[in-house]
């Protein structure tokens, strides 16, 4: 099924990148690959599935380490931008893109990666979270981890006030479902609830971060201008990774990144 989601990813593949190339989002992206890398398989018999993957960002990170990568993604045109990147180059033969449904991965078989990942929200906006959650494991070696980002309930709570949608609140809270851009529905996590769907799909959580969890309180142009300053960035990236484990603002984060083990 098309999604809304699907096809704004499609709409905007040729410029995604492009959108998250500034110093906020390089900030982002180091906290991230910190936290990934702990979890790299020591054995590359086994393949990775960037699931949601969208132009393969990430994968094209893990092929660089020498990782044989699935970029799996609904969005046809993202998966496409993508392989251009890619093509004629030593990674192009890492990286497989796949058009896949994360809610249904019918083209991948049970225990088939030694690494799971979803960046990027893609668990958010499926439309069904936990047949997401419920896939992701499945297609996961024993052993292995499964780790996903989305986007914080309370961080979109802060996010509707600064726009004066208060109107808007009630209702997430109620359902946790967010489409204030107009863009595409988006479900929106609280810690407890990505911890609960772990333990039910039998993945024992390892992790949890925040990210971000002290530059989310600064305007994003405000927060570029100071990046842009490498000793500042310097002292914030550390700030960032000291306390991005702290469980009284993982919350509050703009994203909530877990890792977990399949038993």
């Amino acid at each position: 099924m098309i999604t809304k989601s699907t096809k704004f990813h499609n709409k905007i593949a040729q410029k995604y990148e492009k959108e998250y190339q500034t110093p906020y989002w390089n900030l982002y992206n180091e906290i991230t690959w910190e936290h990934i890398k702990k979890y790299l398989p020591d054995n590359k018999k086994y393949p990775i599935i960037d699931a949601g993957g969208g132009t393969g960002y990430w994968s094209r990170k893990l092929a660089e380490l020498g990782f044989n990568v699935v970029c799996s993604d609904v969005a046809e045109k993202m998966l496409e931008v993508g392989k251009k990147i890619v093509e004629k180059t030593p990674l192009d033969k890492r990286i497989n893109f796949v058009i896949s449904d994360i809610t249904d991965m019918k083209e991948f078989e049970n225990n088939s990666f030694s690494l799971v990942l979803s960046e990027f929200d893609p668990v958010g906006y499926c439309g069904n979270p936990q047949k997401a959650i419920k896939e992701l494991a499945r297609v996961a070696r024993k052993g292995s981890a499964i780790i996903i980002s989305v986007d914080s309930l309370f961080s979109v709570i802060g996010r509707m006030i600064s726009n004066k949608k208060f109107k808007l609140i009630p209702k997430l809270l109620e359902t946790h479902i967010s489409d204030f851009s107009g863009q595409y529905p988006q479900y929106n996590f609280s810690i407890e609830e990505l911890r609960d769907l772990y333990s039910r799909n039998n993945i024992s959580v390892d992790s949890i971060i925040g990210k971000t969890v002290f530059t989310r309180f600064i305007p994003k142009d405000k927060i570029d201008e100071l990046l842009a300053n490498k000793l500042f960035y310097k002292q914030i990236l550390k700030l960032e990774l000291d306390f991005n484990s702290e469980p009284s603002i993982i919350g509050f984060a703009d994203h909530i990144e877990i890792a977990g083990i399949k038993k």
